[in-house]
This record gives C-alpha cells, structure tokens and sequence, in this order.
C-alpha cells in the first residue's frame, strides 16, 4: 500500500533519469466531519474538475486484497462516498467526500471527462471483494467480480450524478478493463469513444478475470454528448462504427490520450500497451498473461487505426497516459510483468513525442505544439497543420447518424445560436491522472500520480476544449456589448422560466453582478434551452442532474445487475449458498 499523494510539476523541463521531481504528501488524514479516512485504493479514476475549480476528483476504486498483512493495509468501508476531491490550494483540509446516490463504487471501468462542461463519465465496470463491507466477506478471491451496467454521469459543479443505460452498446453486455476518450471538437457537444474491455460469457452474475471474451478493436462504440445535454430526459445516443487499418490485438488495461490536429480537421486516439489475460505467453513461463509495448493510432474522422510503434521488450499494462507539454504522452505506472523484474524507467515515467514518434526520457515544458506526423497522414491526408482531406471512415459510416454528428457545428461556435463571430479557443489548462493500476506500489488511487500542481497558475500543460477563464470573462463582455440573445435564468431552481410565444422577445437592460473574485461582470439575459440551474453563466453550458429537491421522481436509473437465476451456481465457497445480503440487493 501506499498512503501517499504523488504530484509531478510540469512548469519546467525535467529528465526522469536525473532531476525528475516527484512531490511526496502524507494523505492520512481523516475527515473532520465524518472521520472517515482519505482514500487508498486501485481501479478507480481521477478526473481534472471543472477548469474554474482547484479541486480535482476521485471517483471509484477498491481495496488491494492480496496484501492484508501489509502494515497500512485498511478494511474496506461502505460505499456511500464513491467521490471525494482533492483541493491542492488550500492550507486546511483538502479532502472532501460526497454521496453521489449510486448504490456501488465501481472499479476497472472506462471513464472520460468534459473539461469544458464540467461533466465526468465513468462506463460499467465491476464490484469485487475489495468494493466495500457488504462484498468483503461474500467474494474471496481477486479474480471473481460482478459487472456492473450503465453509464455513471458525475456533475461536479453539483457533485451529483444519473446512471444512463448503456443497453445499446457492443456486446450488449458490461465491459471491464477498457478505455474512453472525450473528443470535445466533434458534435454538438463533443463525443466520447468507447475501445476495447472484456465482457463475461459466464450465465451467473459472476465473472473470472481469466474467462470471458475480450472486445476486439474492429468496431468502437461512439456516445454522442450532445444527446444528452440537448435531452436530459433520455440516456443519449450510442453508434457503433466498424474500423479499418492496422487493427491492434484485443487487450484490456491498456491506456490512451486523444489529441487534434491544429485546425481541429482530424482526431487522433493514441493506445499503448495493455494485456490479453486470457491467453498466457509461451515465451515467458512465469507470466500468465500476454502483455503488450506497442502503441496504435486510431485516426478520426476516418476510424482508421495506425501502428507507429511495435512490440518491444518492455510490455506494460495498468498504467495512464497523459498529454502534456502540447504534444507529449506521459506514462505513469503500471505493471511490467508478473516475474518481480524491476522497472527499467527509473520513476515509472516515460515520454512520448506525439509528433515525432520518439520514446524518451526528458519532459520538454516550453515543446511546440502537436502536429500529425507523417506516419497517420494515409489516414489523414493534408498535411501536419492538419487540412485533412478524409473527412468520412473508408468502409463509409456504419450508421448514418453518426455521420450527422461529425457534420455538426459545435454549439458556441454555431453562427444560429451565436451572433458575434466566435473566438478561437486558446485550449489551455492542465491533465488529470487516473488511478494507476498495477502492482502493489502503484495501483492506488493515493499513487495516483496526476499533473495539476501548478493547473491555474501555469499555462504550460493542455486540455483539449477547455474554456480559459480569461476567455470567459470576454465571452460574458461579448454578451452585453452586442446585446445578443443570451440566457434567461430560472427564476425557480426546478422551473426555467420560458416565454410564452416561440418568437424572440427583448429582455430588459442587463444586470450587473460581482464575480466571487471581485470583478464586475455584466451580463445580458438568454434564452437557450441548454442551461436551465442555478447559477448558469452565459456561454457556458451546463448540465442539469436531478436532485432529491425536484417536484418529480429523478430519472437517474440505479446500476443494475444481471438476476440471479440459480443460487446453487454460484462458485466457490462462501458464493454458496448466497448469504442474506445478495438475496437482498440482487434477488
């Protein structure tokens, strides 16, 4: 175990191999309102936060079971705060912990953020001995799990969440070990791209680690953001769309980053890594598991996968990826094999130029930004400025309306929902690691290495389609200056005002108001049906979460688990019988 928050600044330029700085803060703490302890565990998540906030997010996780014995090994607790945060500007306490209303805190699932609007996603994942109190005594071994459906969507200006069906995604089925990226320039709203994960073939609820079927990467499953902005009453949209190109083997535990090309007409997923833990290697007696050290381009719009790099002789798996310095992959973590041989990078870190396709040890803070190396330029086409000239996947699209999202103007850059002419975006800010999974120092979610140290106060790290709060504060002065159409604020936290007649009407004068930090905004009114809350700030788009103050029944659907349809099939002692608590919660 490892009861340490570990923070790398990226304001400077640094070589892993001799002057890598790795801050080390003590993380055990305990709540001073609920006494409960700072998080330590494996599988789970962490998201940036919204890009006006100091805080970022963990969500999910279990407890490492292998090692009880250790001296800080902790029992696991109860799920009620699946969220905390992490503020890293405050003296106090930084921890905060929040019940999102979701009956499980899942692991080992996908996850995905938009910056840009405050919204985190995390897709399926599991529940395993590990999880909490209630599954500790139930599931004794760490390759039994329980998948768990749906799409978890986290708002974390209001720290509270919905649980979206996922019924329509491939293999109809809850995946594991997979990975989602958040392509915010595509759509309405931006997308987000499902690849890869392993789905059980078993009948009962419970599943092996070593059984069931991996996804291959022929096909990726796209989730069209905007769906479920524009209609918070629905679970969105899924496409699937069929790949072509250099398609990588099927693995789980791998990572990925996406990065654009500078005009934004081509989108790139980069894959390194991963393992297939159904098949062991023969090359390798003492590792159950084919690993792999390769990294795969999946190239959008043309779903065309690419291998730039192939499999070398350091395989890694349950590590994170990370995009930095404008055009580097950053590496943390993971698991290099299951032989005890020790890691060849020094820190567990890494460095990949996105550009240039070279593997490296030196952090470059002032690099230029990224550009699409020759290498994707089949998939591409144009140049490395971008000017794509394939603008659809080479087989054609495998559903139609997915074709309408990709031809979809981005909602603030929409001329029929905006007047002024839109502002190019300066997309600056900061990347948050996930939890790095792995072996037993740097599976935890406390290990979790994440590049934030410095998130507002340094412009020298990128997140792709976030707002800068300067560009906010001219958005805001655009809207009173030009008089535009803007937002009408709800009058009521549960009903949004709205006008009686479909036509445009005139609001009164602007109103001024004081912003938490002393500047004087102001602001127009607007109508628009996409922001309706408390709170909402013109341009800035947000998300409405049901909460327990609405009139209505919350549309959010609970994480619902397959039924158990023969008790006596459960395996290994002490599945069965099934104690009280499964009859209960999964009866």
């Amino acid at each position: 175990m490892n009861n340490y928050l570990l923070t790398i600044p990226l304001d400077f330029t640094w070589n892993w191999k001799n002057n890598i700085i790795i801050n080390a803060e003590p993380k055990n703490e305990t709540s001073p309102t609920t006494g409960a302890n700072t998080p330590s565990l494996m599988r789970g998540t962490m998201y940036h936060g919204p890009a006006n906030s100091s805080e970022v997010y963990i969500y999910g996780g279990t407890t490492f079971m292998a090692n009880q014995s250790f001296q800080t090994y902790t029992t696991p607790t109860a799920s009620t705060y699946a969220l905390w945060s992490y503020n890293y500007n405050t003296t106090d306490y930084p921890w905060r912990q929040f019940d999102v209303s979701q009956p499980w805190m899942p692991n080992h699932g996908a996850s995905a953020e938009a910056v840009d609007q405050g919204i985190a996603f995390y897709l399926n994942g599991q529940i395993d001995w590990g999880t909490s109190t209630s599954t500790l005594n139930v599931l004794s071994d760490e390759e039994t799990y329980m998948p768990v459906s749906g799409m978890v969507v986290l708002d974390l200006y209001s720290h509270t969440s919905r649980n979206i069906s996922t019924a329509s995604i491939r293999g109809n089925a809850p995946r594991v070990g997979g990975k989602m990226e958040y392509i915010a320039p595509v759509g309405s709203k931006g997308v987000l791209v499902a690849l890869g994960g392993q789905i059980s073939n078993s009948s009962t609820v419970w599943a092996n680690v070593s059984q069931g079927n991996l996804l291959d990467f022929s096909s990726v499953d796209v989730f069209d953001v905007g769906s479920l902005v524009h209609d918070t009453s629905g679970d969105g949209k899924w496409f699937l769309q069929n790949t072509t190109g250099e398609i990588p083997p099927p693995r789980i535990d791998f990572c990925t980053v996406s990065i654009s090309a500078p005009d934004n007409s081509s989108h790139h997923i980069y894959m390194y890594g991963g393992q297939d833990p159904t098949h062991g290697d023969p090359d390798h007696a003492n590792r159950k598991n084919m690993a792999y050290d390769d990294v795969h381009v999946l190239s959008l719009p043309a779903f065309e996968w690419t291998i730039v790099y192939g499999n070398a002789e350091s395989p890694r798996y349950g590590h994170n990826c990370h995009v930095a310095g404008g055009r580097q992959m950053i590496t943390v973590g993971g698991n290099i094999s299951n032989s005890g041989v020790c890691d060849w990078e020094l820190k567990g870190v890494a460095v990949l130029d996105m550009s240039n396709m070279t593997w490296g040890s030196v952090f470059t803070a002032n690099a230029s930004g990224y550009e699409v190396p020759p290498e994707l330029f089949n998939a591409t086409g144009g140049t490395a400025k971008g000017a794509a000239t394939i603008k659809e996947p080479v087989l054609g699209w495998t559903n139609e309306g997915l074709k309408t999202v990709f031809n979809t103007v981005r909602d603030e850059l929409n001329p029929a929902l905006t007047n002024p002419t839109p502002k190019k975006k300066n997309h600056v800010g900061a990347i948050a690691g996930g939890v790095v999974g792995g072996v037993v120092g740097l599976a935890l979610i406390g290990l979790a290495l994440f590049f934030l140290h410095r998130r507002h106060r340094s412009s020298k790290t990128l997140v792709l389609a976030e707002l800068a709060d300067d560009e906010l504060h001219d958005r805001r002065a655009e809207l009173a200056d030009e008089k535009m159409k803007g937002q009408l604020q709800s009058y009521n936290e549960n009903n949004p005002a709205e006008l009686a007649d479909p036509g445009p009407f005139e609001l009164n004068a602007p109103r001024t108001f004081v912003e938490a930090d002393g500047t004087t905004v102001i602001q127009a009114a607007e109508l628009s049906g996409m922001t309706v809350v408390k709170g909402a700030s013109p341009g800035v788009p947000f998300i409405r979460t049901p909460g327990d103050d609405l009139p209505t029944s919350p549309f959010a659907t609970p994480l619902s688990t397959p039924p158990i349809s023969d008790t006596s099939t459960l395996p290994g002692s002490p599945h069965s019988p099934v104690s009280p608590f499964w009859e209960k919660k999964l009866g």
